[in-house]
């Protein structure tokens, strides 16, 4: 987690997907360091550049935060600042798991997501993209809205 505080961009990129990709996999319930792990994400997620894609990457780890317990992410906190940091611009690995978490959440949590104007548009420009990537079931469901 310190390495998502490092002061060189790529050393905070690579943690901010190394914390997603071990949120994503764990077989314990990470969910009570979601807190810290968020905390530590914040100022990456606010960066106005993509260094190293370390926006992109602390996009994807809140993603995959949303994905594997979205009622231990305080959405209303959450929400504006991740939606400000979309679309994915380097790393369209990232999209995977962005575009299966704003599913997720316009199908089970809908009344919690703020700025659905702003997600929409967001959502617009990254289906325009021909670099971004979604799952089939993303796909569909993203062009059916």
């Amino acid at each position: 987690m310190s390495a998502l505080q490092d002061k060189h961009a790529e050393v905070q990129s690579n943690a901010a997907y190394g914390v997603g990709a071990f949120i994503e996999t764990a077989t314990i319930d990470a969910s009570p360091y979601f807190g810290d792990v968020l905390k530590a994400l914040f100022p990456l997620i606010q960066m106005t550049d993509n260094t190293n894609n370390a926006r992109d990457n602390a996009a994807g780890c809140v993603a995959r935060l949303i994905l594997e317990n979205a009622d231990a992410v305080p959405l209303s906190d959450v929400l504006p600042a991740w939606i400000g940091a979309l679309p994915i611009r380097g790393d369209h690995l990232e999209d995977l798991p962005v575009y299966d978490a704003v599913c997720y959440l316009l199908k089970n949590k809908r009344s919690e997501v703020s700025l659905v104007n702003t997600l929409m548009a967001v959502l617009k420009q990254a289906m325009s993209d021909p670099d971004t990537l979604f799952t089939e079931e993303s796909r569909q469901y993203l062009g059916s809205l």
